[in-house]
């Protein structure tokens, strides 16, 4: 069976999601309004002639169609309609694809987005969904439209001269929309977008092989997972799953509408969870399966998450202001960020984004000797913030045996994850799998096949549950696909049994 891909539209919607989330989160402090200078003007330009030229597509056809008829390729009768046809396409892409376009990328048009532009409110921060969609159609659209039907080209082109005369005179090159609406471009502060790790093409043109069970899949109730409940089951069933349990991390919330979802969609689902955990210092996470997740102990999980999460952060940005002597704005990535933290990477991304902090000797000196911005920027958080770093912070997570303790009060089946099972050693695993463990997910994308062979041979001494999972986030690791969790056909009977457990 064929794994879905990710398609244009996913990883493209994707990739606008996370430019947005990065602005809001701070990066709008490093954004700069367009100023009367020769470099600004060229790229205010040059994205103005990319956006008309791509709502004009439609004209273009149909003068290559004219053209056809006036060779007698095409049969004159057919040139008012095809005149029509055009006029009805040119107000799809001018009014509606150009508005709609730049709300959801939040302020960039299609020359915009090339350029790196940005259309925000005054205070630099993003603008109204309808500002935006207001400015394309009655700025742009409607009097391409309406100017070029009954003064064709010379009418077109006088709105844009009055436009360009408006843009010239203001101090930050605002049309006579942006005005109305209290809009503004700016240059967007440079963002590396980077998704967790690239899918392989081979890998793209192979066909994987997709089981029908996946006990492990991420929603966006995760910090890292993107589809919502539905969309997961709307995938589960084009790809023929009759099995699925989403776990996201360190929230039961999902289970409420997913077990809704299941009738609708005729799939089997098993409520589920991943919670992380600690063992002899060690960092390890465990799956529930079957819990009751109306249990107040998957509120306290949460909570307490959620308190560690930013109790981290605070000590983070403690440890690095008094490291590097920069202030680091708080409240503003706090207030911007859906799970109350503050990652390193933000910390990392807010001092290479200013002009300022670019400019200390212990940031520059990553600038001067790397090859690439981006490289600067890894090798910089892995030297400040990882293990061995001045701003290193250490997590402390609830101990194994308790997190265990916890799944089964709440008449749940505990499974060890299979996330860096292969960094433990097979005597460890057994003493982890002793605390109370009923099973193991034995088959996903992140095991090698020694510890599978290992994991079998203690869940089959121990006769435990085997299960099997894809990790599957979305676009944001395009490496998981929903399905594909290195479960080979003859292994799915004893994954089967997990699914059957409460019966």
């Amino acid at each position: 069976m064929k794994q879905q891909k990710y398609n244009f539209k996913d990883l493209t919607l994707a990739y606008f999601q996370k430019k947005s989330k990065l602005y809001r989160a701070g990066g709008y402090k490093y954004a700069t309004p367009l100023k009367r200078d020769l470099r600004d003007y060229q790229n205010h330009f040059f994205a103005f002639l990319m956006d008309v030229n791509i709502c004009l597509l439609p004209v273009y056809i149909w003068v290559l169609e004219f053209l056809l008829i006036m060779c007698g390729l095409i049969p004159p009768h057919f040139f008012d309609l095809l005149f029509y046809l055009m006029f009805a396409l040119l107000f799809v892409s001018s009014v509606l694809l150009l508005a709609f376009f730049t709300a959801r990328t939040n302020g960039q048009s299609f020359g915009y987005a090339i350029m790196d532009l940005k259309l925000v409110r005054r205070n630099k921060k993003e603008a109204m969904p309808i500002n935006l969609i207001l400015r394309q159609a009655l700025g742009f659209g409607l009097p391409l439209m309406i100017l070029g039907f009954f003064f064709q080209v010379p009418g077109v082109i006088l709105w844009w001269l009055i436009n360009g005369i408006v843009v010239l005179v203001t101090p930050n090159q605002q049309t006579l929309f942006d005005l109305i609406f209290g809009l503004v471009p700016v240059n967007e502060p440079d963002q590396e977008i980077r998704f967790e790790t690239k899918a392989e093409p081979a890998l793209v043109k192979e066909e994987l092989v997709v089981t029908p069970i996946d006990l492990h899949i991420r929603s966006n109730y995760s910090d890292d997972g993107y589809y919502d409940v539905e969309e997961l089951f709307k995938q589960a069933k084009e790809n023929r799953l009759e099995v699925i349990s989403i776990t996201d991390h360190n929230c039961a919330r999902a289970n409420a509408a997913a077990v809704r979802f299941s009738s609708l969609y005729n799939i089997q689902y098993i409520p589920g969870v991943e919670v992380d955990a600690q063992y002899k210092r060690m960092r390890v996470r465990i799956l529930g399966y079957y819990i009751d997740w109306t249990n107040e102990v998957f509120e306290v999980l949460e909570q307490n998450s959620l308190k560690r999460e930013k109790d981290l952060s605070m000590e983070r940005v403690q440890k690095f202001e008094n490291y590097s002597g920069i202030r680091i704005d708080v409240d503003s990535l706090i207030s911007n960020s859906r799970f109350q933290t503050i990652t390193p990477t933000e910390i990392t991304k807010m001092v290479f984004h200013n002009e300022r902090t670019r400019l200390l000797p212990f940031v520059k000196k990553y600038i001067d000797s790397c090859e690439s911005e981006s490289v600067a920027m890894s090798r910089f958080e892995t030297d400040v913030f990882g293990k061995n770093g001045p701003c290193y912070v250490k997590a402390n997570y609830p101990d194994a045996k308790a997190v265990i303790d916890a799944i089964h009060s709440a008449g749940g089946i505990a499974i060890l994850s299979s996330w860096h099972l292969d960094y433990i050693s097979d005597d460890v695993l057994e003493e982890i799998v002793d605390l109370g463990m009923d099973g193991v997910e034995c088959f996903s994308n992140d095991i090698h096949e020694q510890t599978i062979a290992a994991a079998l041979k203690i869940v089959q001494k121990r006769k435990l549950f085997v299960s099997c999972g894809s990790d599957y986030h979305g676009p944001t690791k395009p490496k998981y696909h929903m399905g594909v969790s290195n479960c080979p056909e003859k292994a799915l009977p004893l994954v089967k049994i997990l699914t059957k457990a409460a019966k």
